[in-house]
């Protein structure tokens, strides 16, 4: 699961100019390449990156692969430390989200939760203002204003109290707009 990505120890392809800060120990690569971590499986590709080995990566117009899954971003910036990677307009593909846009997203690899805000997806036919994903469970919890086309049938919500608990399992959505009160995802919908 590319979420519980490490980039502990990668191999660099520079697309251009490798530049060392021997004070500071960050490398630029200003015309892109590719970093691949093949312990994870995992391989970042990217117009400019920048990096610090166990401490930070930073990259513009980014895709990274594995094998399940592929995000699209305009920004990454990944804090190896706290296991944390915030993205910038993210378009996320895997098997239970096709197209999954996001204006902003945050994902917490330890736990393997990607929380977006303004999202708009393909597969399920989602539009929303908050997504937070749990995927290694395959659940997410929609929050704030929603709309959930799945066949004829149509789940709306409005307002900030507004929530949907989504499951996937064996191909098929499972939607419900009743939330267990104190359901683990709800820590992670925040406004």
């Amino acid at each position: 699961m590319v979420l519980a990505a490490r980039f502990a120890a990668f191999s660099v392809e520079p697309f251009g100019t490798q530049i060392l800060n021997l004070d500071t120990g960050v490398t630029t690569l200003p015309q892109g390449g590719i970093l691949t971590d093949n312990e994870n499986g995992l391989r970042l590709r990217a117009g400019y990156i920048e990096y610090k080995e166990g401490v930070f990566i930073r990259a513009r117009a980014l895709e990274l692969l594995s094998q399940k899954e592929s995000f699209q971003a305009q920004a990454l910036e990944h804090d190896i430390p706290r296991q944390e990677a915030r993205y910038t307009r993210l378009s996320f593909s895997n098997p239970d989200f096709k197209n999954l846009q996001a204006e902003r997203a945050l994902a917490l690899l330890e736990e393997g939760i990607l929380v977006g805000k303004g999202i708009l997806a393909e597969k399920p036919a989602l539009k929303a203002e908050l997504l937070v994903v749990d995927l290694k469970r395959r659940e997410a919890l929609v929050g704030g204003n929603f709309s959930l086309r799945e066949g004829q049938r149509v789940l709306t919500g409005t307002g900030p109290s507004a929530r949907l608990l989504i499951q996937f399992s064996f191909g098929r959505l499972k939607a419900d707009t009743r939330v267990p009160q104190g359901h683990r995802l709800l820590r992670y919908a925040v406004p």
